[in-house]
């Protein structure tokens, strides 16, 4: 029976926290109907969990496959990884509303930004909608291996009400009331609430529109969303001297309205000890106060591949910012200019952030070339040139085939254990989706539950699958999934902890144009299920897409 599924023999862990326990979970017609030990299959498909547990679907918070699940319904790897729901539409970045004359612009800044090849929204992207409800409606209709569920993007809510000024002023009164009403429509839709940032740049390194955004614009969006019950997602100036003072902004006028702040940036690298620490003291007053402040983060440990196709990451540095995103020819002639080399050593010199660590060349590895693998420490060390001119003189000599890899950056395991178990925190800041050139964000899930669990023994299984799955659901309003009861929807993960690895990076050709991403192996599960169909089983995707997207309860 298509409707009717028995997944038997495993320990159940239910979402709650509560311990496992050896029951076999039925579900029929995309519901749970029953959770018991020893269960009869009378006609039901049967899964074997026999030594493995049964969770409810992991759900990843902070994803960017806005346009990737249209042409990959299949989310390739998420259900690979465990993953039933994708948060997406963060970082004030996403597909609706969006008027027709501003696509190519929103397109290519959601592109730059993100690092996902422009050609496959232009190409895949059905674009048959303009307003944000028009938009939920035709992705409901669109099938995926997936359930998603986003936020409303606070670059296109200004684009759609003030046009090219969204990008050079505040808003005047009648336009924030435009806002405000629009952000209420969306929330009356669905949305998860409004996400915004006032960290990036477009690729002219011009601040994004919510950059533009005044303290008046903020507490009126944030009104809305307290009628509402609905949440701010955030990304402030990540590593930047402002960090902490741009969440205090924030703060201020959410916490007073009781809305929900998730913040993007908390780092659980060794080498940033320093810096978490002070977040931490910064933090501790407004937890102790029971504000919700919450602070989005990921478990697993970091590293950047930067090819020079086009890159965000060199913003600070403006010879470098225009060299990695313009075309092969002008590329190759600004390399060999005495004058292009000179101004780039000045910017070098001079620069206070950018997202690339240049002021750690240890950290920076060359890829291609006759000392491929090296640091650029170690070729500005084998040249005796400066760290701008050895780059330029390696780039050339691979011709343009080269990229670089930051080297491995360690995850704080006590702190992770510490983070997780805060009350105001929330997992799978992974930006799968995102970065397709760079890195496989995907894993997240997987990483917590074999390292933390598995391999260091310092959290349980129970305490990592609450962190993955309840705790998630609850925070971002997301009915009837995050706990294995009857009742709830059928979306399941069934693992065994000695099965699960991260997998390995791996470049695939396979998107619109023609363009390659970055993706990832599969980590080991046995099924991945949505809504009692599994989209995921024995080591490959079924083909299945019983997810949609989803909407705030």
């Amino acid at each position: 029976m298509d409707n009717h599924l028995l997944v038997r023999g495993g320990d159940v862990v239910d979402g709650t926290g509560a311990p496992p326990r050896r029951a076999d979970v039925r579900v029929r017609d995309g519901r749970i109907t029953d959770v018991a030990d020893g269960l009869a299959p009378d006609g039901a498909r049967v899964v074997d969990a026999e030594g493995a547990y049964v969770a409810p679907g992991l759900i990843e918070s902070h994803t960017h496959y806005d346009a990737a699940m249209w042409w990959d319904p299949d989310c390739d790897p998420m259900p690979a990884h465990g993953c039933t729901t994708l948060v997406m539409a963060n970082c004030g970045l996403g597909l609706a509303p969006l008027h027709a004359d501003d696509r190519d612009t929103i397109v290519d800044l959601f592109a730059f930004i993100e690092d996902i090849p422009a050609e496959a929204f232009r190409l895949a992207v059905p674009w048959t909608w303009e307003t944000y409800e028009e938009y939920r409606a035709v992705a409901r209709g669109h099938g995926t291996a997936v359930n998603t569920v986003g936020f409303l993007p606070h670059q296109l809510l200004r684009t759609w009400v003030m046009g090219d000024a969204a990008w050079e002023r505040p808003a005047t009164d009648a336009e924030r009331e435009q806002l405000c009403a629009v952000l209420d429509d969306a929330l009356g839709a669905g949305a998860l609430g409004l996400s915004t940032s006032v960290m990036d740049t477009d690729r002219d390194n011009r601040p994004v529109p919510s950059r533009q955004a005044d303290d008046a614009e903020f507490a009126a969006l944030v009104g809305v969303l307290a009628r509402r019950g609905a949440t701010l997602q955030y990304v402030p100036r990540i590593r930047q001297p402002e960090f902490l003072a741009d969440i205090e902004r924030v703060v201020e006028l959410t916490g007073v309205a009781g809305v929900p702040l998730l913040v993007a940036g908390y780092q659980l690298e060794e080498s940033v000890a320093d810096a978490r620490q002070e977040l931490d003291a910064f933090l501790a007053p407004y937890w102790d106060a029971g504000v919700p402040l919450w602070v989005n983060y990921s478990v697993r440990p970091s590293h950047v591949n930067m090819h020079f196709e086009r890159s965000i990451m060199w913003s600070g540095i403006p010879a470098w910012h225009e060299l990695a995103n313009a075309s092969p020819v002008d590329q190759r002639t600004w390399l060999g200019d005495p004058t292009w080399r000179d101004r780039a050593r000045r910017e070098w010199d001079s620069c206070t952030y950018t997202l690339v660590p240049i002021r750690g060349p240890e950290r920076l590895l060359l890829m291609g070339g006759a000392h491929s693998g090296e640091s650029l420490a170690d070729a500005m060390a084998r040249t005796g040139a400066h760290p701008s001119d050895a780059l330029a003189h390696w780039l050339l000599a691979t011709d343009l085939t080269g990229y670089i890899r930051t080297s491995h950056r360690a995850i704080d395991d006590a702190a992770a254990v510490d983070v997780l178990r805060a009350p105001f925190t929330l997992s799978g800041a992974s930006d799968a989706g995102a970065h397709v050139q760079m890195f496989s964000g995907a894993g997240d899930s997987t990483y917590l539950l074999a390292h933390l669990v598995r391999d260091v023994g310092s959290i349980s299984v129970e305490e990592a699958v609450h962190a993955l799955t309840a705790k998630q659901t609850r925070f971002f309003g997301i009915p009837n999934r995050g706990v294995l009861q009857p009742g709830a929807v059928g979306d399941l993960v069934v693992f065994a902890l000695d099965e699960l690895q991260l997998g390995d990076e791996v470049s695939r050709t396979d998107l619109p144009g023609n363009a390659w991403r970055y993706g990832r192996t599969p980590g080991g599960y046995r099924a991945t299920i949505v809504a009692g169909e599994p989209t995921w089983l024995d080591g490959a995707a079924t083909g299945a897409r019983p997810g949609t997207m989803l909407e705030r309860g």
